[in-house]
């Protein structure tokens, strides 16, 4: 009896291994834009591959300020675990979108606040041309993760966009960061609920918070991340973080 018993427990162990396994082999799509200014702007696209399937809902993942695409650490996978496309953007002068118009490497340690406002349409170009260019549609039920100066752009991306998703989440939100301002904008969002995520030690983030939630249309829900860290480190220092993220997503797109 033990014996058959532990013949079932394995056999359950390696159809869950081959389930997760399928699910992590994903489609990559690198994507490379100009900016209305001539500045080069990428990004990548990453989704389950399921066959036969001709939609997607997507998840937006725009990073801290001085980071880039490459440091949301487990969450592009726990989202990809989940059966959810995940389109990661590196803002300019960050990351790989470093080059300007005269092909000129620029970081965003010398940028003015002019370049920053450009932001929320760099994001925007880079999901009408993924729209474009594929037959699979993908922002018809999506959502957007912002940390820092990504939190701010992620609203203003959600106000001027046609298509409005259907929540934000905010890791260590700001009210304005280098030119780039959010309450106004934030309540016009009257389809749009809130998550917002500050660590044990963020007090700058949970100021933020607290005057951001008085302009909320919707739900604005918050949570304490047990890490002493800001910004999308909270992801590196608190391992539960990407799965408590993942879960609240599942509630929007599922």
């Amino acid at each position: 009896m033990k014996r058959i018993i532990l013949i079932l427990t394995l056999f359950l162990i390696i159809i869950n291994m081959l389930t997760v396994n399928a699910l992590t082999k994903v489609n990559e799509q690198d994507i490379k834009i100009t900016a209305s200014d001539g500045f080069s702007l990428t990004a990548k696209l990453e989704y389950p591959k399921l066959k036969g399937k001709k939609e997607y809902s997507t998840v937006v993942l725009l990073h801290s300020l001085g980071y880039s695409s490459a440091w949301w650490e487990s969450l592009p996978n726990e989202l990809l675990d989940r059966g959810y496309a995940v389109l990661l953007v590196d803002f300019r002068g960050h990351g790989t979108s470093v080059y300007n118009s005269k092909l000129t490497r620029t970081s965003w340690k010398n940028m003015k606040n002019s370049a920053f406002k450009k932001y929320p349409d760099d994001v925007i170009s880079v999901i009408d041309h993924i729209n474009k260019e594929n037959k699979r549609k993908y922002f018809n039920n999506w959502i957007l993760v912002g940390s820092d100066i990504g939190s701010v752009t992620a609203v203003l991306v959600a106000n001027k966009i046609n298509n409005k998703p259907k929540a934000i989440v905010m890791i260590s939100p700001v009210v304005s960061a280098k030119g780039l301002y959010a309450p106004v904008k934030l309540a016009e969002l009257d389809n749009t609920d809130f998550l917002s995520i500050t660590g044990i030690n963020d007090s700058n983030g949970k100021e933020s918070e607290n005057y951001l939630k008085k302009f909320a249309q919707t739900n604005f829900a918050t949570y304490v991340s047990e890490s002493k860290s800001t910004g999308m480190i909270m992801l590196k220092n608190d391992k539960s973080l990407s799965k408590v993220i993942a879960s609240w997503i599942n509630e929007y797109l599922k």
